[in-house]
């Protein structure tokens, strides 16, 4: 094989798609979910003992976003280690981090961490060089260029990676020269075994084509170097070794951190410590679909479907796991993903939780709004997520936003799969939903970092936004201000707060701790006040998403008048 061209056999989609039709409700759950909720004493997934009827909050970021007097122009591990410290001596229980899965190394551009080019391996940006026992330090120009590159609003990724690689790079050779601690890494690479090989052999050899003009995935490569397991492949492999070698080490290392930081976490005082995501699939270019190609479906994109807040449906772009390797090997592969992201959370997020039943899949080339949902082998895949759960100790919270097949959401409580509710999306027909009525099993929050900050939300921010980068047309805008202005007067009053937006995003937090629900979390940025989102679904050039620096360092958070509010609301609701 030399590389397959991502076109879809008709006799591929024949074989697995079905398409519903989403408009129109169905009386029963649709197959698959239907047979999952007939299934006796299915496995379930865990919750520890003491916080069955606990109730627990904790703060969520981006770590690439944290600021600090001492990281390399981006937010690190040691950064989150600083935070986790705060948030357990206020009484928090988790902190939460966008996906922290392998990026491209290569092409750091690519910034965002729900399109991964292997979500088994940690993306070496957040290692912190001063965590490196053989660590030297740096040069004075080296810290002036930290330095600078820590001032902008904007993280400078590309600057920022290019500092860090030299830095590591000076560091790897300590390493080599030195051998102190060669065991211990050579244990984790016999550990990780051929898909951590494999992933170090795609990152060296990406760094190569991109110095030679080609991109960092592998679909612009030349075709001999498509197939890992080609002659040209294994001459690189035989030629670069300390290249590969270099990019185990940085796996090693960063997963060494990942665990420190747990470990910080956990001495913190924090039940459930870190609370990580798993993005719902891959680059279509990147390590994993190199490594195994026959795994992912070729020739389509995962989206979803036109609704609310997308009229004409969203293609995320992300290859799919093959739905008929998944059923013939029983979900094992989606467990290697699993055991790969647990080993150091105590919760973890699924990122669009509805995939573990069926996708939306959208043709190359085709508008997202022309794709159909592709049923996965559902009962292989949550015997999978909870026997991963169960194994590691980790709580499991379902994504469940967007477009639900009828029944999901009923199969999620059985399976002890945590919904997600956002306040600022929960309306019925006479308002927002009183939280009070949300179950004991769910994950609550004010909004996620695909909506507006509470403060963009109530300044409107999000609406010219929309108008300026091209998704919601401007002549719309009027009476959606005047929809807004309703729903700021409508939380006003429920509040019972005054109009300035912090005292009323603190009094919301406070309103949804009170609930019942198990987890709520405060995002650092509505803590702070931010106005700007982190993300804006549908954009790409058009908007910054990502690369927000926080406006606080780490080292000042506990002195910002907003978190102490915000903190003070959620201990009072759920005292430790």
């Amino acid at each position: 094989m030399d590389g397959r061209e991502h076109a879809v056999p008709d006799e591929t989609l024949a074989a697995l798609v079905e398409v519903l039709e989403i408009d129109r409700p169905r009386a029963a759950p649709p197959p698959g979910i239907a047979e999952a909720l007939a299934e006796k004493r299915p496995p379930r997934c865990h919750v520890p003992a003491d916080l069955r009827r606990a109730r627990a909050w904790g703060l969520t970021c981006q770590v690439a976003s944290l600021a600090s007097a001492r990281n390399l122009g981006m937010g690190d591990f040691v950064d989150l280690a600083s935070l986790c410290r705060l948030a357990g001596a206020e009484g928090a229980e988790f902190v939460g981090v966008n996906p922290l899965h392998a990026l491209f190394w290569s092409d750091p551009a690519r910034v965002s961490p729900f399109f991964p080019s292997n979500r088994r391996f940690l993306n070496p940006l957040y290692i912190a060089p001063e965590w490196i026992d053989c660590f030297a330090g740096i040069s004075a120009e080296e810290e002036a260029e930290a330095a600078r590159l820590r001032v902008p609003e904007l993280v400078d990724v590309r600057g920022a990676a290019a500092l860090k690689d030299r830095v590591l790079r000076r560091v790897f050779e300590v390493f080599r020269a030195n051998g102190r601690g060669r065991e211990a890494f050579h244990a984790f690479c016999a550990q990780g075994g051929e898909a951590l090989r494999a992933h170090a052999l795609f990152e060296a050899l990406s760094e190569t084509m991109a110095a030679e003009g080609h991109g960092a995935g592998w679909t612009s490569w030349p075709a001999a170097f498509r197939n890992r397991h080609g002659s040209k492949v294994r001459t690189f492999a035989a030629d670069y070794p300390e290249t590969i070698d270099y990019h185990l080490w940085l796996q090693w290392v960063a997963a060494g951190q990942l665990a420190r930081v747990r470990r910080e976490a956990q001495a913190a005082g924090m039940r459930i410590g870190l609370y990580l995501d798993l993005a719902v699939g891959a680059a279509p270019d990147g390590s994993a679909s190199w490594t195994d190609p026959y795994l992912t479906l070729p020739g389509v994109s995962v989206g979803a479907p036109p609704d609310d807040l997308a009229a004409g449906g969203q293609d995320w772009g992300l290859a799919p796991l093959s739905p008929i390797r998944l059923d013939a090997l029983e979900g094992r592969p989606l467990a290697d993903i699993l055991a790969a992201v647990m080993g150091d959370a105590g919760a973890i997020r699924l990122d669009h939780a509805m995939g573990i039943a069926r996708l939306w899949l959208i043709p190359r080339g085709a508008p997202a709004g022309h794709g159909a949902y592709v049923r996965y082998p559902l009962s292989h895949l949550l015997a999978r997520v909870a026997e991963a759960s169960q194994a590691k100790g980790t709580i499991v919270i379902g994504e469940d936003l967007g477009t639900v097949p009828k029944g999901f959401r009923k199969l999620m409580r059985r399976r002890r799969l945590h919904t997600y509710k956002v306040f600022l999306l929960e309306r019925g027909r006479t308002g927002f939903v009183d939280p009070a009525r949300w179950p004991i099993d769910a994950f609550a929050c004010a909004a996620t970092h695909d909506m507006p900050t509470f403060a963009g939300w109530w300044r409107e921010a999000d609406l010219d936004l929309k108008r300026d980068v091209g998704i919601a047309p401007g002549a719309a805008l009027p009476a959606r201000r005047l929809a807004r202005g309703a729903e700021r007067e409508e939380l006003a009053r429920l509040l019972g707060a005054s109009g300035a937006a912090a005292d009323v995003s603190a009094r919301l937090h406070g309103y949804i701790a009170a609930s019942r629900c198990r987890l709520v979390a405060l995002q650092v940025e509505d803590a702070l006040g931010v106005t700007a989102q982190v993300n804006v679904p549908g954009t790409r050039d058009e908007y910054p998403n990502w690369r927000r620096r926080l406006p606080v360092a780490v080292e000042s958070l506990a002195d910002h008048p907003g978190f102490r509010a915000h903190v003070a609301a959620l201990r009072l609701a759920r005292p430790r």
